[in-house]
C-alpha cells in the first residue's frame, strides 16, 4: 500500500480491535489487510489503478467508521462489512463505471470461496460474469442453495442453472428418450438461462433438483361453504393447502364468494355467520406466520364476486384507515360479471344473491352447486344458445342444471328469485363508486371480469373459473396450479442494414425450446396434495411470459406511449402465440394432448381477439402507424389460424401457453426491464442495510454515455424526478425512448395489455400507474374502458396513495414523503329457454312456444374481460411500503413491479 493507504490504519475501527462477528458466530479481530487484499486483487484483475483502491478503501473505512460511532458498536458482523464495501463501489459507479464490476465480482468472491474454499483459483465463469450486480445480489438473497447449519453457499450462479436444467431435461426419462437426447437438452435449457435469455418462475429456480418442493408460482385453492368437506374443499381444508403451497414459494388465489353472508344462518350450530371477511383475515395470518419457501413473503389473492351480499364491506376493506393496516398479505378484486356493467350503463338496478339459498342439489351441503356460484356467461349470446340447443338434444329435451356444463346469469336470477335468495336490488352506479373510489384511494380493490374470463377460457367446457392467482395472470379452475417462465426480448434485438430489428428466427427457436422445459416442469413438480397433481396433469397449463418489453422498445427508438407500441405489442404477442401453440401441437403429437383436450370444444385465443385498431377505436385513441414500425412488424408476421387442422388432428399438448406475469425478481436477473412494463424510472435511491446509494438504470446510462452525459451531477439531478420526461436540456431521442411510468398516460398502459391479451390465452398482469393528482373520474374510465376492450381485469395505482412506500418517483418526493409523515398522518330474456318454476326440479327445458313464461333477464353485448392482478403490498415495521413500482425509493434488491409475488 502506498504512504497514504498506510494512513488508513489511523482509523479508530483499525485502532480500536473491533471484532467482526461471522456467519458461523465465530468472532476475530477487525483486518484492513484482509479487507484490502479482497478488494486489490480484483483491481488487478481488472488493470485498474491501484489509488482508485486505495480511495475505495478509505471511503469503506469512513462509512464503517460512522456507521459504528451511531450504533456505538463493539463489534460488526461481516454482512456489514460487505455491504458497504458494495454501497461504496456503487456510489464511485457513477463516476467510475468500472466500479460496477468491481461490486459484482466482489459479491461473487464471497460465494465462490464458500463454494470452493482454499481450491478456489481466482477465476470465475465468464458466464457468471455477464450478470449484473443487482442480479448477483438477488441470487445469493433467495436463490442459491446455502448449508442450512454454516450458512454458506453450496452452488454458484451457474451451478443454479445448471441444476435445472439437469433436473427439467430428466423428464424426458418418463418418455423413452435416449441419455444423448437428455444431455442434448439439458444444454439447450442451460444456455437458455445462462445466456438470461429466458427465466423460469422462482419455485423452479428454488426448488428444481433439490428433491423437495414445488415448481410451480401459482395455484387456486376452493373454498366451500363448510369448515371441511370430505373431498377437502372446506375452509380449514383450504388454511391448509395455503400453508403447503406457501411453504415452497407458491402464490394462493382463492374466491370467497361461496361463503354465506355476515349474520345468514348456520343450522348445524343454530349460530350465525360471520361472513368472507373473516375468514380472509385468517388466511392472511396464516401467511404471516409462513414466510414463502422460507425465502420470500407469502402472497395471495381473495375475490368476491359482485353479486355477493358483503360485497360493500369487501370493497372497502383495505381503503381508508384499513389500507395499511387490514389484509396485507392479500391483493383483492371484485369479480365482476357483464350483467352488471350493463345495468351499470343501462341504469337498471342489479340483484345481491345469497349463494346459500340457490343450492341445486338440495340436502347435499355441498357449495360448488350453489346455481349462482356457477353462473357464467348470458343466454342472450348466440354460442351460448348454441350450446344450450346441442346439449338439450342429446338429454333428450332436458336436462338438470347442476348436470349442465353452461348455466347462465338469467338462469341463476331466476332460481334465486324462486327461492328469496335475492336479499336486495342495489343500484349498481352507487357500488361502482365505491370500487372506484377504493381503487383511487389505495389502489384496492381491482376487478376481474368474471365473463370475459370463462369466455376467453381455453377449455371453458371443463368448469368455471371463479379466482386467479396473486397477480392475476392466471386465473384457474379449482386447484389448478400454473408454471411461469419470462424470455427478455430485448435479447433479440439485433442490427440489421443500419437499423434494429427483432431476430425473429432466433425467438421462435428459443420460444420452442422453452415451451418443452415449461412441460416439463409439470411432471418434475412434486405436489403436496393430490388435488394439485390432478389437476396440473388433467390440463397441463404453463405460461410462457415476457419480459424486457421496455427495453426492446427502447433498443428499437420507439415511444413506450405511441401507437407504433402497441401495434408491434399486438404483434409480438401473436407471434409468440404462434409459435408457442405450434410447439405445444407437436409436443401433443409426440406425447399426447392434455387429458382434458376436447376437439370440439377447445377455444383457441382467435376465437375472440380484436385487431389493433379495433382497439384504439374502443379507447378513443388516434390510430397512426409509422413506417418504421410497419418494417418492424413485418418480421413478426404470422396467422395462427394455419394450425387449426393440426389442432383438430393431434389436439394440443397444454390447455394454455401464454401468461404475461410481473416477472419481479427474475427480470433482476436477467438484467433487463421487468415484464410488458415500462421502464420505473431512470435513477432511484436503492436502500441497503447500512444506507442508501444512488442507482440509475444500466440500459440509460449506456446511452447517457454515447451522449457524455453520464456526470454525476446530471444523474444525480434525474434522481430527483426519477425521469427526463419534461427535461428540456435533455436530448429529444433520450426523452422520447426513455419514458416512465408516469410518463405514459393511463390509456396507453391499458392499451398495452390489452394489446398482449388477444393473443394471451391466460392472462395479463399489469398496473396501470397513475400520479397522485389524478382524478376518481379518470380511474372510473379506465376500468370501464378495460372491460371494453376485452382485458381480463385491471389495477390502477395512484402515486401516494398508500401512507407508506417502498418506492418513491424522485428524491423529492421521498423526502416530501417523510416530511409530511413526520407531521403526521331486468329485460325480457332468451325466447328460446326458460327455467323451471319448480324449485325442486331445477331443470332446463327446450321452449316449444316462444315466449310464453319467460323468465326477466338482463339484455348483453359487451366483450370484455378480467384483471386479475394487485400488487398492493403490505406495511412491515420499520419499512416503508406500497403497492407498485414507478416510485424512486427501493427498499432493498426488491424489484419493484410486483412486491406480493416475486415470480
Amino acid at each position: 500500500m502506498s504512504k497514504e493507504g498506510e494512513e488508513q490504519k489511523e482509523f479508530s475501527i483499525v485502532k480500536s480491535k473491533i471484532s467482526v462477528v461471522k456467519r458461523n458466530g465465530s468472532r476475530e479481530p477487525f483486518s484492513l489487510d484482509k479487507l484490502a487484499r479482497s478488494l486489490i486483487i480484483i483491481f488487478k484483475e481488472l488493470k485498474l489503478d491501484n489509488s482508485l483502491a486505495e480511495n475505495v478503501i478509505m471511503n469503506v473505512l469512513q462509512s464503517l467508521e460512522k456507521y459504528c460511532d451511531e450504533k456505538k458498536c463493539s463489534e460488526i458482523s461481516t454482512s456489514i462489512i460487505s455491504d458497504t464495501v458494495e454501497k461504496v463501489l456503487m456510489e464511485m459507479g457513477i463516476k467510475y463505471k468500472e466500479m460496477f464490476e468491481v461490486a459484482k465480482r466482489y459479491a461473487l468472491a464471497r460465494i465462490y470461496q464458500d463454494v470452493y474454499g482454499k481450491s478456489w483459483d481466482g477465476k470465475f465463469d465468464p458466464k457468471d460474469l455477464e450478470l449484473t450486480f443487482q442480479a448477483v445480489k438477488v441470487l445469493e438473497s433467495r436463490y442459491l442453495i446455502k448449508d442450512p447449519e454454516t450458512l454458506r453457499y453450496k452452488e454458484t450462479p451457474q451451478m443454479l442453472f445448471r441444476r435445472v436444467a439437469r433436473a427439467i431435461a430428466g423428464v424426458e426419462r418418463l418418455y423413452g428418450k435416449d441419455e444423448s437426447f437428455i444431455k442434448d437438452l439439458e444444454e439447450k435449457f442451460y444456455e437458455l438461462m445462462s445466456s438470461l435469455r429466458f427465466m423460469p418462475n422462482s419455485p423452479t429456480l428454488m426448488n428444481a433438483g433439490t428433491g423437495s418442493g414445488l415448481l410451480s408460482a401459482c395455484f387456486v385453492i376452493p373454498v366451500r361453504d363448510s369448515m371441511v368437506t370430505p373431498d377437502g374443499e372446506g375452509i380449514m381444508d383450504a388454511l391448509r393447502a395455503q400453508a403447503l403451497i406457501q411453504k415452497y414459494g407458491g402464490g394462493t388465489g382463492f374466491s370467497f364468494s361461496e361463503l354465506r353472508p355476515e349474520g345468514d344462518v348456520v343450522a348445524s350450530t343454530s349460530g350465525v355467520a360471520s361472513g368472507p371477511l373473516s375468514f380472509m383475515r385468517l388466511f392472511d395470518v396464516n401467511t404471516d406466520v409462513i414466510k414463502q419457501g422460507g425465502k420470500r413473503r407469502g402472497a395471495n389473492m381473495g375475490i368476491l364476486h359482485v353479486w355477493h351480499p358483503d360485497i360493500e364491506r369487501f370493497i372497502v376493506s383495505k381503503t381508508g384507515e384499513l389500507k395499511d393496516v387490514q389484509l396485507q398479505n392479500f391483493n383483492i378484486s371484485v369479480g365482476i360479471y357483464d350483467s352488471f356493467m350493463r345495468a351499470l350503463e343501462n341504469k337498471e338496478k342489479f340483484p345481491l344473491i345469497n349463494p346459500r339459498k340457490t343450492q341445486l342439489r338440495p340436502g347435499s351441503g355441498d357449495s360448488r352447486y350453489y346455481a349462482v356460484v356457477r353462473a357464467r356467461y348470458s343466454i342472450e349470446e348466440e354460442w351460448v344458445q348454441e350450446y344450450i340447443i346441442e346439449e338439450l338434444e342429446r338429454n333428450g329435451g332436458s336436462i338438470p342444471l347442476d348436470e349442465s356444463r353452461i348455466i347462465t346469469w338469467e338462469e341463476a336470477v331466476a332460481i334465486a328469485e324462486h327461492e328469496n335468495a335475492i336479499v336486495k336490488w342495489i343500484d349498481p352506479q352507487e357500488l361502482w363508486n365505491k370500487i372506484v373510489k377504493g381503487a383511487w384511494d389505495s389502489g384496492d380493490p381491482g376487478v376481474i371480469y368474471i365473463d370475459t374470463i370463462n369466455r376467453r377460457h381455453t377449455a371453458w367446457y371443463i368448469d368455471k373459473i371463479n379466482a386467479t392467482n396473486p397477480c392475476g395472470e392466471e386465473p384457474l379452475m379449482d386447484w389448478e396450479p400454473c408454471n411461469l417462465g419470462s424470455i427478455d426480448l430485448s435479447k433479440y434485438v439485433v442490427e440489421r442494414n443500419g437499423s434494429t430489428f427483432f431476430d425473429v428466427e432466433k425467438l421462435a427457436e428459443d420460444i420452442k425450446i422453452i415451451i418443452r422445459f415449461l412441460d416439463n416442469v409439470i411432471d418434475a413438480a412434486k405436489w403436496p396434495l393430490k388435488q394439485l397433481d390432478e389437476a396440473s396433469k388433467r390440463t397441463r397449463k404453463i405460461g410462457l411470459g415476457a419480459m424486457g418489453w421496455a427495453y426492446a422498445l427502447a433498443k428499437l427508438g420507439i415511444r413506450y406511449d405511441s401507437p407504433d407500441a402497441v401495434y408491434l405489442s399486438w404483434h409480438m404477442a401473436r407471434f409468440i402465440y404462434y409459435h408457442a401453440l405450434k410447439t405445444s401441437i407437436e409436443l401433443a403429437r409426440e406425447k399426447g394432448a392434455f387429458p382434458a383436450y376436447d376437439p370440439a370444444l377447445y377455444r383457441p385465443a382467435w376465437h375472440f381477439s380484436k385487431n389493433v385498431e379495433e382497439l384504439f377505436k374502443i379507447a378513443e385513441t388516434e390510430f397512426k402507424i409509422s413506417k418504421r414500425a410497419l418494417e418492424i412488424a413485418k418480421d413478426l408476421e404470422v396467422d395462427p389460424i394455419v394450425l387449426k387442422e393440426d389442432l383438430l388432428r393431434y389436439g394440443v399438448r397444454n390447455a394454455q401457453a401464454l401468461s404475461i406475469a410481473p416477472t419481479g425478481t427474475i427480470s433482476i436477473i436477467a438484467g433487463t426491464s421487468p415484464s410488458i412494463e415500462p421502464i420505473f424510472a431512470l435513477a432511484f435511491v436503492r436502500s441497503v442495510a447500512i444506507g442508501t446509494f444512488i442507482e440509475i438504470d444500466r440500459l440509460f446510462l449506456e446511452y447517457l454515455r454515447r451522449y457524455e452525459l453520464d456526470d454525476p451531477e446530471v444523474i444525480e439531478a434525474i434522481a430527483e424526478t426519477g425521469g427526463i420526461g419534461h427535461n428540456p436540456f435533455m436530448p429529444r431521442t433520450l426523452r422520447e425512448i426513455f419514458r416512465t411510468a408516469h410518463d405514459v398516460s393511463p390509456i396507453y398502459h391499458l392499451l398495452h395489455q390489452a394489446a398482449w391479451q388477444q393473443w394471451v390465452d391466460a392472462g395479463v398482469s399489469k398496473t396501470v400507474n397513475m400520479v397522485a393528482e389524478a382524478t376518481i373520474d379518470e380511474v372510473d374510465k379506465i376500468y370501464r374502458t378495460a372491460w371494453r376492450l376485452g382485458v381480463k381485469g385491471v389495477t390502477v395505482y395512484r402515486d401516494k396513495s398508500k401512507s407508506q412506500q417502498v418506492i418513491y418517483f424522485g428524491l423529492k418526493s421521498f423526502r416530501e414523503r417523510v416530511e409530511a409523515k413526520q407531521q403526521t398522518q331486468p329485460t325480457e330474456v332468451s325466447k328460446t329457454f326458460t327455467i323451471s318454476q319448480k324449485r325442486s326440479s331445477g331443470v332446463r327445458v327446450r321452449r316449444r312456444e316462444l315466449d310464453e313464461e319467460a323468465e326477466p333477464g338482463y339484455e348483453e353485448e359487451y366483450e370484455e374481460t378480467p384483471k386479475a392482478r394487485r400488487r398492493e403490498t403490505s406495511a412491515k415495521f420499520g419499512r416503508i411500503r406500497i403497492s407498485n413500482k414507478e416510485f424512486l425509493y427501493i427498499e432493498g434488491f426488491e424489484d419493484p413491479s410486483c412486491p406480493t409475488c416475486e415470480l
